[in-house]
């Protein structure tokens, strides 16, 4: 095998390269007003993350057979983010129903992923599991009931490692009536200590405007559906230096829509040769 830094189009296959991880986030809005959020199954308010400082993650659920001994609902939550040295950290967290579970360390300072390890008999979380700081239980992820992960389009590169971007795609839902424009941009904060929600420098690097196509009005039908997918010219990525943030965000031109959409990032390592072909 040969390291990705080798391969000049990034082309990623499973087993067919080193030192390379590929992860894919999405998220559903039910609603986004004409100030950019990152799209997340949270509003864009209550979002958060940990910061720079360093604090510890919790977990709970809506629901009690979410728990380690109930043979039901989900059990074990994983979570993989990043330390206060920006450096890639993983955990588990062992559910216990309506129960805040504290996990042990305070080393965090961004969550990138959590999604539902161990499951029972029903095979997918039965309640709303959130995953919060536990400093202030603020939000920073939630798995909706028969879900397996949180909804957060956004991605912390760790240090020493480079991100690769390709496009993204996007969505406006429609409703009964029509309700104007979505607007979508791909955005970097490129500042290493950025970190909590609303204070980052956002900078766009790709934005479209798409229709809300609702079938039900005949004027609207003829412009078809409302999915789409930007890729960037010559299929060429955007890079995404080490501890930079990149966001797929969207916004309405005027009256509140619900989006959908998400991207894939190809995640560097640092050249030491070592062996991931995880996706």
């Amino acid at each position: 095998m040969t390291d990705i830094a080798n391969i000049q189009s990034l082309a990623v296959a499973a087993d067919a390269v080193t030192n390379v991880e590929v992860h894919t986030v999405n998220a559903d809005n039910a609603s986004v007003s004409t100030a950019y959020e990152v799209l997340s199954n949270l509003d864009d308010a209550s979002l958060t993350q940990l910061g720079t400082a360093g604090d510890g993650i919790e977990g709970v659920s809506t629901d009690n057979t979410d728990d380690k001994s109930s043979g039901q609902g989900g059990k074990v939550l994983t979570v993989k983010g990043l330390d206060t040295s920006f450096n890639k950290k993983e955990s588990t967290i062992t559910l216990n129903g309506t129960t805040v579970v504290e996990h042990a360390d305070t080393d965090w300072t961004w969550v990138n992923e959590a999604y539902v390890s161990g499951v029972g008999t029903l095979l997918n979380a039965t309640g709303a599991i959130s995953i919060t700081n536990d400093a202030s239980a603020n939000a920073i992820g939630t798995i909706d009931a028969g879900q397996y992960k949180i909804q957060n389009c956004w991605w912390k590169v760790p240090a020493g490692h480079t991100g690769y971007v390709y496009g993204f795609w996007y969505y406006v839902l429609p409703v009964a009536a029509p309700v104007g424009q979505g607007v979508f941009a791909l955005q970097m904060a490129r500042h290493g200590l950025q970190g909590v929600a609303s204070a980052e420098v956002w900078e766009t690097i790709a934005e479209v405007v798409i229709d809300e196509a609702d079938t039900g009005v005949a004027v609207d039908a003829a412009r078809g559906t409302s999915h789409h997918v930007f890729s960037f010219p010559g299929n060429q990525p955007v890079v995404i230096p080490a501890k930079a943030i990149v966001r797929l965000a969207a916004k309405a031109t005027s009256t509140a829509v619900a989006v959908s959409g998400g991207f894939n990032i190809t995640i560097q390592g640092s050249g030491s040769g070592t062996t991931i072909t995880q996706s």
